[in-house]
């Protein structure tokens, strides 16, 4: 047999072996935004749990008898021993409590109920002890393991339930799958939680009992059998399939993985997993150590390993019962990680596998009830402790996020928090100006200015450059000048800045009115972080004038998240995106185009270069109101992370970032091409080389030094590379064009795009739509969302999916 640490050397790492697997019949998870667990009905209504009042030991066991006859005959062998196993402990401790003389065992049978129908498990139970009753709750097809536990939850929360009552929690592990390390891993946990010890622990201060605890992944007893005080079990979310432990479980990961994307957590300890997370099938096994207030206990002494008790090595003399925790990881961690971590204090203080993880977890499940109190083991037996107790007694449950906020200068919304949104209202003198939307041209300017000197030197020059273009004319390509042939009425926002500076702005507007351009200021802010509060005003005017066009325009151009180098080009970058969403080219009303800008690409997302555009209302008004949109986009992310931990997406030609998934601040630049009738066009000249680039690509990044980049042709987009330059690495994308399990994976392809459209707009693009020519496989998911709608990316990637967890071989 290979030891633990050559199993877990070996190519095919293997994981825990879990309590929560096949043994007990619970579907494969694909997706964990739709969680597809099976949904356990009892055949009846479930009685009142009412246990015999001189019971020593009330048992709760999951029971899953296979239909298959060879299996129905392990499982009943399993059956026979752990029943064996509750006589054996029930005589030990009816011999020392006698007024104690009885024990009650409750169990679910999942499966079959012919092969050993509950008459004949009732009549063994009484055969192995006459004081021993068995009695079944309830009758499944098909469950997991949280229909028992539920039972249990249920008792405890009962109003004539002894809250010092301790109930005891086993499985029939190893019935579906019978390998030595399930039947000695069985075996161990079973005698352990029955043992008086647990049973009766010698300090009553302990919450719950089980071989031994462990502090990582999770605060969890591997296995998921114990025994627990009704005091503790109350605490607990139910743990129904589906319900806000499920939910809530899933939003804690979530939370955890945005934040390490904001680079403000980490986990470095342990590869990611969904079994290390507690996710799908996992999350019961999670279940019990779930709460802060836990006070655990253990049977095995602190130098018996999972190894000794998975290979059978066990014995009394091992066991010595004492409060945890005693013990850290269950399985090997990454070395270099934990060597950095001895001496790292700052890494300490954001592992997730330590503190921080636990944190979010109980903040997130339990909100100000997950607080730890001031005198909690969880404080002096995690490295940091002491820090993370002092933001906790500051910020209570918002003590993690408050942290990552207050680390991360980018993560932010990009609206205000007390601004209040209303209807947008056209002033009467302007109401006849949108009357012929061919001599007006109606622009939304959101006007930022950073607090940097420089940066705001920069924004102040890009806002006079950008006025002083509007008061010109429209560029025309014919002429290559600029003719005033519409009003231009300018709708802006001030974000950051002082009065000065907005005393500024205002002067400009009315130097410029001479010049055929109306100035309308809609709202001053004072973080110039509020970037997406003129994009909801643009939102709201398309509302009230579907018939119109609008122009949008920044003096600030979006950044490419992480990039250490600084943007070039910036203003002559400025001047030609404005000139170019002003042009006639995009001023022009067009059937086959509803969102005009310099440069479209669809990678890593649907986006113009600059986030200028110009639009058609009629397209606009059917878009998320910008402020919800960041907030459906927050959740969107989430749910893509969590669902790449069970691999439904892949991320191998563009990395997940705050900005490629559209989170928070970054929403703004997803917002114009998130629709799904979406049909975008640009007017910057494509510059093809006569040799294929060394890439394999045959555009020119356009040279904004150039007078030739103000040669507009416009044309329908897609049309020139995948992304702008240095966003994708185009070795990469030839590399996939032949891979299947990536092509139908990939997020910024169409299961990412296909996944967003459905939860923010609930429809795909119409059959026409450019999208299904361009995207690898466009063919096939066209079909798919003939054929299975909104279900057609859990549909198409499940051939690919898995959940990452190998299986032990032993």
């Amino acid at each position: 047999m290979k030891s633990r640490n050559a199993m877990l050397r070996s190519g095919t790492k293997p994981s825990i072996p879990n309590s929560i697997d096949k043994d007990h019949n619970t579907a494969p998870v694909q997706s964990f935004d739709a969680m597809p667990e099976i949904v356990s009905k009892p055949f009846k209504r479930k009685e009142k749990i009412s246990p015999p009042p001189d019971s020593a030991m009330i048992i709760f066991y999951n029971l899953f008898i296979p239909t298959d006859p060879a299996e129905a005959k392990v499982a009943i062998d399993v059956l026979t021993e752990q029943l064996g196993q509750v006589a054996t402990s029930l005589k030990e401790i009816t011999n020392k409590k006698p007024t104690l003389q009885s024990a009650i065992l409750y169990y679910n049978l999942i499966g079959n109920d012919a092969t050993f129908p509950p008459t004949e498990i009732n009549a063994l139970c009484r055969k192995l002890h006459p004081s021993l009753e068995c009695k079944l709750s309830g009758f499944y097809k098909q469950a997991s393991e949280a229909v028992t536990l539920q039972d249990i939850h249920d008792f405890c929360r009962q109003e004539d339930t002894d809250q010092g009552t301790r109930v005891t929690y086993i499985h029939s592990k190893g019935s579906y799958h019978q390998t030595l390390v399930n039947m000695n891993w069985r075996r161990e946990m079973t005698n352990s939680v029955l043992h008086p010890d647990c049973q009766y622990p010698p300090d009553d201060r302990c919450d719950v009992c089980g071989s031994s605890f462990y502090t990582r992944f999770s605060t969890i007893y591997p296995g998921n059998m114990w025994t627990a005080k009704c005091s503790y079990v109350r605490k607990l979310l139910s743990p129904r399939e589906g319900g806000e432990y499920d939910n809530k479980k899933v939003e804690s990961v979530a939370k955890f993985l945005k934040y390490r994307l904001w680079g403000q957590l980490h986990s470095s300890l342990l590869e990611d997993r969904i079994d290390y997370f507690g996710l799908g099938r996992y999350r019961l096994e999670h279940w019990i150590g779930s709460h802060s207030s836990i006070l655990p206990c253990e049977l095995h002494r602190q130098n018996v390993t999972f190894e000794l008790m998975v290979t059978g090595q066990v014995k009394p003399e091992h066991y010595e019962w004492g409060m945890g925790p005693r013990r850290e990881e269950v399985v090997e961690e990454l070395l270099d990680a934990t060597k950095r971590l001895k001496t790292d204090e700052d890494a300490q203080f954001r592992e997730y596998y330590y503190l921080p993880g636990n944190l979010l977890k109980w903040f997130t499940l339990y909100g100000s009830k997950g607080v730890p109190s001031s005198k909690s083991w969880a404080w002096s037996f995690f490295p940091a402790g002491d820090k993370w107790k002092k933001l906790v007694e500051k910020h209570g449950e918002n003590a993690v996020e408050k942290m990552v906020m207050e680390s991360a200068e980018d993560f932010h919304s990009a609206f205000s928090e007390n601004h209040e949104r209303d209807a947008f209202k056209v002033n009467g003198e302007d109401e006849a100006l949108f009357a012929d939307s061919t001599s007006t041209m109606t622009v939304f300017y959101h006007i930022s200015f950073p607090p940097e000197a420089r940066k705001r030197q920069s924004s102040v020059l890009a806002f006079k450059t950008q006025l002083d273009l509007l008061a010109t004319g429209q560029y025309d390509i014919v002429s290559r000048a600029y003719e005033k042939r519409r009003k231009v009425l300018l709708y802006y926002s001030i974000a950051g800045g002082d009065d000065k500076l907005a005393d500024f702005v205002t002067k400009q507007c009315d130097a410029v009115k001479s010049r055929n351009v109306e100035c309308r200021k809609l709202a001053q802010f004072e973080s110039y972080k509020a970037k997406g509060e003129t994009l909801h005003q643009l939102h709201n005017f398309c509302l009230a004038k579907p018939s119109q066009r609008v122009t949008y325009l920044t003096n600030q151009l979006p950044t490419q998240y992480g990039s250490k180098w600084p943007e070039i080009q910036t203003s002559q970058k400025i001047r030609a995106f404005t000139t170019a969403v002003t042009s006639n080219m995009c001023l022009k009303s067009r059937d086959t185009c509803n969102v005009c800008g310099m440069e479209f690409y669809p990678l890593p997302y649907n986006h113009f270069t600059g986030n200028m555009f110009t639009a058609s209302c009629e397209y606009v008004k059917d878009l998320m109101p910008p402020a919800q949109f960041e907030i459906k986009m927050n959740e969107v992310a989430s749910d893509a992370l969590v669902s790449q931990l069970g691999h439904v997406f892949t991320t191998e030609l563009t990395p997940f970032t705050p900005q490629t998934l559209g989170m928070d601040q970054y929403s703004v630049e997803h917002w114009i091409g998130s629709h799904p009738d979406f049909q975008p066009c640009d007017v910057a000249p494509v510059s093809r080389s006569w040799f294929p680039l060394s890439c394999g690509g045959s555009y020119y990044e356009a040279d904004y030094s150039r007078s030739n980049v103000y040669d507009f042709q416009w044309s329908i987009g897609p049309r020139r590379g995948s992304a702008p330059n240095g966003r994708i690495d185009c070795k990469t994308e030839q590399r996939i064009e032949t891979k299947d399990d990536v092509l139908f994976r990939e997020y910024s392809y169409l299961a990412g795009n296909l996944y967003r459209w459905y939860k923010l707009y609930n429809k795909a693009p119409p059959a026409d739509s450019w999208i299904w020519q361009w995207f690898p496989k466009g063919d096939s998911w066209f079909h798919g969302v003939e054929n299975h709608g909104s279900r057609v990316v859990q549909e198409l990637t499940k051939p690919y999916a898995d959940e990452g967890v190998p299986f032990r071989q032993v």
